[in-house]
């Protein structure tokens, strides 16, 4: 049987992402949405403030009221069903799980509060910008990309062929 992270190790490593994202979202808001101001920090990053109606590279930013409630109930129903399945899995699937459910609930959190998405990173080369993102997306992305190294290149890729 492979081993596990455990019950409570995912839930805890659930609420610190969560609580992580949250923070850096508030000091955001205080410190770049407020002033509407944007802070240079390299020649490449910047802190940005970006209001996102939308989902993911700011997709469907006019979908109003039924995408900021609809968003919301698919990222919890989803972040649940992550959630629950990761108690399962071996290591490695369910901190990705876990990790991309935590980031689409922090993502859910700010729709609620907020009725959109607060953004700040924001990468660029000259006058090409990356779409706006947040802690949320990237523990999003990392999650992702800890599942499908899992399924490829450790010995975990055998747990689903059972």
């Amino acid at each position: 049987m492979k081993k596990n992270i455990g019950i409570f190790n995912l839930l805890l490593i659930f609420i610190t992402f969560i609580a992580l994202d949250y923070i850096t979202k508030l000091w955001a808001i205080k410190n770049l949405f407020i002033e509407a101001q944007s802070i240079q920090l390299t020649p490449f990053l910047s802190m940005t403030p970006v209001w996102n109606s939308g989902i993911s590279f700011g997709f469907f930013q006019d979908s109003g009221e039924i995408g900021r409630y609809g968003f919301t109930a698919f990222a919890f129903l989803v972040s649940f069903w992550l959630i629950f399945s990761s108690f399962k899995l071996p290591k490695y699937s369910s901190l990705g799980f876990v990790l991309i459910a935590s980031g689409a609930i922090g993502n859910a959190i700010d729709r609620i509060l907020y009725g959109k998405v607060v953004d700040f990173i924001d990468f660029y080369v000259d006058d090409l910008h990356w779409p706006a993102f947040n802690l949320a997306d990237t523990i999003i992305f990392i999650g992702a990309c800890v599942f499908l190294f899992s399924q490829f290149f450790t010995s975990e890729s055998s747990y689903y062929e059972k």
